[in-house]
């Protein structure tokens, strides 16, 4: 899987705020340890994912829970954020997808699930690249995924389940099992479009 490009001139566009759509999906990253530790363990060129509400607001899971925020401060910090819109969102799945994130608003981060999810992602790079494990993933997914607190949300995870629920899946599987990186990897499937570079 390839990165994203990083700049316009390795194949992306540099947008506004204004370019976005209700329901577009932001992934970013920036230089702070948390983020470089997020990417080291995953392999992840990326290592947050939030959800675009409109008007110039964003709702993520970052470390005091599930807020609502405004993007320029959500991105305030960051060296790369990129912007992706699902091929087949409609304006009633973008109002779910919204909806259903604006109704966690409030709810704890899911630190436990975060480390089932880096647990489930080097086992499962491990499973499957090293010992050649038949049905890895799924192995993979037992070894760790039963850390994951109900109710509770981390980036990836809140992003997954909103669009899980919506009817239109970033991917197959749990949503707790989805990392900014797999979003990413989402567009190589052709579910996901990108739309522009807001930090580049």
């Amino acid at each position: 899987m390839s990165a994203p490009p990083l700049t316009p001139s390795a194949g992306g566009r540099c947008i506004a705020f204004s370019a976005l759509s209700r329901a577009d999906l932001i992934v970013s990253t920036t230089n702070a340890a948390i983020s470089r530790a997020i990417r080291s363990v995953s392999g992840s060129v990326v290592s947050h994912a939030m959800i675009y509400s409109g008007d110039g607001f964003v709702i993520e899971a970052v470390g005091e829970g599930v807020v609502r925020r405004e993007l320029s401060v959500a991105i305030a910090d960051a060296t790369l954020a990129v912007a992706f819109r699902h091929v087949r969102m409609t304006n009633a799945a973008a109002q779910s997808v919204v909806q259903f994130a604006a109704n966690q608003i409030g709810r704890s981060y899911d630190v436990t699930g975060i480390l089932g999810q880096a647990g489930y992602q080097l086992d499962r790079w491990y499973l499957c690249n090293v010992r050649g494990v038949r049905n890895c993933d799924q192995r993979a997914q037992r070894n760790n995924l039963w850390m994951s607190n109900s109710g509770r949300f981390f980036c990836s995870e809140l992003v997954a389940e909103a669009y899980r629920r919506a009817g239109v899946p970033l991917v197959n599987g749990r949503s707790d099992s989805v990392s900014p990186q797999r979003i990413v990897e989402a567009t190589t499937t052709g579910d996901l479009s990108y739309v522009g570079h807001l930090v580049s």
